[in-house]
This record gives C-alpha cells, sequence and structure tokens, in this order.
C-alpha cells in the first residue's frame, strides 16, 4: 500500500503557469467593479515562488465574491476590507 497523505498542508502546489512551487502567504485582493475600487487585506493565497503567480482556494474565492458583492452595496467610491472580519 502506497502512503496517504493526510493533511493537505502536506501537498506541495505547484504553479499553473510555470510549475514552480507555491506558499502559503496573505495577498491584498483589489477589484474594481462599475465606479468603485474594493481593496480586501491580509486575504489568505497561494504564491509562486518563481513568478509571483498567485492563486486562491476554492472557499476563499466564495467568499471574496461574496464580500465583493456586499462591499458595491454600500453605495461608496472606494472600501477597504479585511478578510478575516468580513469571513468570521
Amino acid at each position: 500500500m502506497g502512503s496517504r497523505i493526510e493533511n493537505k498542508e502536506d501537498m506541495m502546489m505547484k504553479c499553473f503557469r510555470c510549475k514552480g512551487e507555491m506558499h502559503r502567504a496573505v495577498t491584498t485582493f483589489t477589484a474594481e467593479p462599475d465606479d468603485c475600487c474594493i481593496v480586501v487585506r491580509h486575504v489568505p493565497c497561494m504564491i509562486c515562488d518563481t513568478c509571483g503567480e498567485t492563486a486562491f482556494e476554492p472557499d476563499v474565492s466564495r467568499n471574496l465574491n461574496k464580500i465583493v458583492a456586499q462591499a458595491r452595496q454600500a453605495l461608496t467610491e472606494v472600501a477597504v476590507v479585511r478578510y478575516s472580519d468580513s469571513v468570521a
């Protein structure tokens, strides 16, 4: 029997662009829907050590979509949000 990876932390993700190693980090995500600018700080992500490409896990992407939708409803030109405060 082969060994099984018990924890997704043990899996090394490869960059889809350059095949470099990805590591866990946090980043700032920006979106510019319509006439506003939405900045979400401290977003968990994976960043490539080689080319700097950023990738988000599916649950983080879903949360970012919700955060952007909520910020758009605030009817403001600029919104700065901390990811952990919006997901809690």
